[in-house]
């Protein structure tokens, strides 16, 4: 959506201006009483025009932006109204008959999630996801910071020696936390099946607040294993095994 504002704000610039300009140079042609020079009249008129183009566009993408805006108010309040809550934007990992790693967004209803990546609708039943967890990827990076305004006011204070110090450049750390929603959900076979989203830009928490939409929703069910049950072959510490493999005097 805002790559088709920015292509509808360019053209109507550069559609407005060229109309504009081809107006004006007409007009000042006409009324052109002082023998100013052709390219002087062109020059007033682009010049004129130009500014015309940039108060048609800017008036053009108010009335748009008001436009997308209350448009995006009522869906927000039908969503409400139904239900249904929205999470974007996010990234396919895997799981999903979809490209890895392309641009993806959730629909969460009351019955079901629908999953839209690589123009395709993934809908899953409410009633078939068995589990929902997160889990963060935190990126701390460090980098240096110099400050103008304290280096004035260090300057002022304390003289060059009081500039030099407020001015010196500090070590700052910034956070970058992703988060990750592992679904995990029951196929037709019965399988237990998952996939995984995650957010495209750090720090919004889009797949935390999925997650816990959705915990409330389901029913978590848990795999019990009778570890007792399984038949396998008792693994033996190393030392042990070479005692038994060590024959016996007289056997």
């Amino acid at each position: 959506m805002n790559q088709q504002k920015n292509t509808a704000g360019c053209g109507t610039f550069v559609l407005a201006w060229m109309i504009s300009t081809v107006v004006l140079g007409v007009i000042f042609a006409l009324i052109n009483k002082s023998g100013q020079s052709i390219g002087n009249v062109i020059g007033v008129s682009a010049s004129l025009s130009f500014l015309i183009a940039l108060v048609i566009v800017s008036v053009r993408m108010i009335l748009i932006t008001g436009r997308i805006s209350k448009q995006s108010k009522i869906q927000r309040k039908k969503d409400k109204q139904d239900g249904i809550s929205r999470y974007s934007p996010l990234i396919h990992v895997g799981g999903l008959p979809a490209p890895e790693n392309c641009k993806a967004s959730v629909v969460l209803t009351p019955t079901a999630v629908a999953v839209n990546c690589g123009g395709s609708e993934y809908v899953l039943s409410i009633g078939k996801i068995r589990n929902v967890d997160f889990q963060l990827d935190v990126n701390e990076t460090q980098y240096l910071k110099s400050s103008l305004v304290r280096g004035m006011a260090g300057a002022a204070a304390f003289g060059m020696v009081g500039a030099i110090v407020g001015s010196a450049p500090k070590t700052k750390t910034k956070r970058n936390v992703k988060c990750y929603a592992i679904i995990t959900y029951e196929d037709a076979q019965g399988n237990n099946k998952t996939f995984l989203l995650k957010d495209e830009v750090a720090n919004t928490q889009v797949c935390s607040r999925l997650v816990d939409s959705l915990r409330p929703k389901i029913s978590q069910r848990i795999n019990r294993v009778d570890l007792s049950s399984m038949a396998q072959q008792p693994v033996l510490p190393r030392a042990m095994q070479e005692e038994a493999e060590v024959p016996q005097d007289g056997c």
